[in-house]
């Protein structure tokens, strides 16, 4: 009888450390911790023109929509644009010196 009282005694106090556990998470606890803004602010200083964030860039050259768009119709038709050869990617098989001779 009076290691079942202990046992349950263990576990209520068990459980009212394990509920007040969502109180004390800084994330949680508004006293705690307010947002402040910091990451934008960070952001923000890392970027030369800070407005770029708020309303982007337009390209020197104009837009290449059109230029993205016709690749995609070449792509869904079937009539893809080779790729200039390079002659980077070109690999020969050497043979390995034989080794008659040797002892």
């Amino acid at each position: 009888m009076h290691r079942t009282v202990a046992t349950r005694t263990a576990g209520f106090m068990l459980l009212g450390m394990l509920a007040s556990c969502a109180a004390t998470d800084p994330l949680l606890n508004g006293r705690s911790w307010n947002p402040n803004g910091a990451n934008e602010a960070n952001i923000a200083a890392e970027v030369v023109n800070p407005m770029d964030l708020q309303r982007g860039r337009k390209p020197a050259g104009g837009t290449d929509g059109e230029l993205a768009a016709a690749a995609i119709l070449r792509l869904r038709t079937g009539h893809v644009k080779a790729l200039p050869d390079s002659a980077i990617s070109d690999l020969r098989v050497q043979s390995s010196p034989s080794s008659s001779g040797s002892p």
